[in-house]
């Protein structure tokens, strides 16, 4: 019964996301829809999911220890994850288009909203858990810079920082935005296929950048982003015009992909690797299946956001940190004795997560506006 209570987690995240929602008529469709305003709404639901992914691997030894039916929450995490390289590449070139002059001032301002968050959350995981992952003084001031990366999430940071370092040259040396587009394109297609070569490490600290799956499996997303906010109009129009048949089929085709997505895991998966046998075929079979299933999911999104408006109070301040509370939740989920070994139970475990959690990315955020002088509205990531 217990394992069953702990489905109240993901029972309210999803309570939060359609508390207050607006559904349009028959006929109707949002104006809204794929506004910043919605894609901070669906990136604070996929921060709390992620969140909660990565509380079930703690509690349930990543699968080896059943907790009922949130233990499939071992297999979700890179579905919310997909969502944030997205709305990325989606925010980021619509904010391009929009903007005169917006690369003039692309790396100052991007890269302070990502970089002083991830440095002020290094600084925590340096004070608070990094006992055993730091060897002297030198590795402890480098480690506030993620080398070694002592928030295991924070790989997003880097992944993202790479990618708008990657479009920012493309598009400010290439004249042609098609070949700028497709310059991008085959840089981030090369980097998810180098990190897939380098396999994971095997350490447990000092671990390399661009090693294990988790690194790459989502990244491509960012570039679908961008070509669907590049052909907005055009896929608006056909969504609208075959809503009511995309909309089932969508489902449809997630479900079975899904099923499909599975096996590949099982039978293939990232960890077909051993001396000898590099797994590259194994490798690149399961990503792909992977991109696959994320690009479906994104696309029940797009679709069900033309018809449900989705607003709150609570999603509104949640969407305003959701960055910050994808950094800073490791923290609690490692410093709380929860899991098989630990003390806490396994409900008030979750809960106590994240409550800190949101607190203390609230207070990282006010730290963050106070330095940079920004607005409370902040822009996507």
């Amino acid at each position: 019964m217990a394992d069953y209570i702990l489905l109240l987690i993901p029972a309210a995240i999803v309570t939060i996301l359609v508390f207050g929602a607006g559904v349009k008529k028959k006929g109707e469709f949002s104006e809204k829809a794929w506004s910043l305003g919605q894609a901070k709404a669906i990136q604070a639901f996929a921060a709390l999911m992620i969140i909660l992914h990565h509380l079930v691997q703690t509690i349930s030894s990543y699968g080896a220890v059943n907790k009922g039916p949130v233990t499939v929450w071992n297999s979700f995490g890179i579905l919310f994850t997909s969502i944030f390289f997205f709305f990325s590449g989606f925010g980021l070139y619509k904010r391009y288009k929009a903007e005169e002059n917006y690369l003039d001032s692309f790396l100052k301002r991007r890269f302070l909203k990502i970089l002083i968050p991830f440095l002020f959350t290094n600084v925590i995981y340096l004070c608070t858990v990094s006992g055993g992952k730091i060897s002297g003084v030198w590795q402890g001031i480098t480690a506030i810079f993620g080398i070694p990366l002592l928030n295991v999430n924070a790989w997003y940071v880097i992944v993202l920082l790479l990618l708008y370092l990657a479009f920012y040259v493309c598009f400010r040396f290439i004249r042609s935005e098609r070949a700028a587009m497709l310059c991008l394109t085959g840089f981030t297609i090369l980097v998810i296929i180098g990190s897939l070569m380098l396999g994971h490490d095997s350490r447990a600290v000092n671990r390399r950048w661009f090693m294990g799956e988790w690194w790459y499996n989502t990244m491509f997303l960012f570039i679908v982003g961008m070509v669907v906010a590049r052909n907005e109009t055009r896929i608006r129009a056909l969504m609208e015009k075959r809503y009511a048949i995309l909309l089932p089929l969508s489902v449809i085709l997630f479900g079975g992909w899904s099923a499909l997505t599975l096996f590949v895991g099982d039978h293939f998966g990232y960890y077909s690797e051993w001396p000898g046998h590099p797994g590259y075929f194994e490798k690149l079979i399961t990503l792909l299946t992977q991109i696959i299933l994320c690009i479906l999911f994104l696309s029940i999104l797009l679709v069900v956001n033309l018809k449900v408006e989705f607003h709150n109070r609570i999603l509104r301040f949640l969407g305003g940190i959701s960055y910050e509370i994808y950094l800073i939740h490791e923290v609690f989920r490692e410093v709380l004795p929860g899991g098989p070994g630990g003390t806490l139970p396994d409900f008030p475990y979750l809960v106590l997560v994240y409550m800190l959690s949101i607190a203390a990315a609230w207070l990282l955020a006010f730290a963050d506006r106070c330095i940079t002088g920004q607005s409370r509205k902040r822009s996507e990531h």
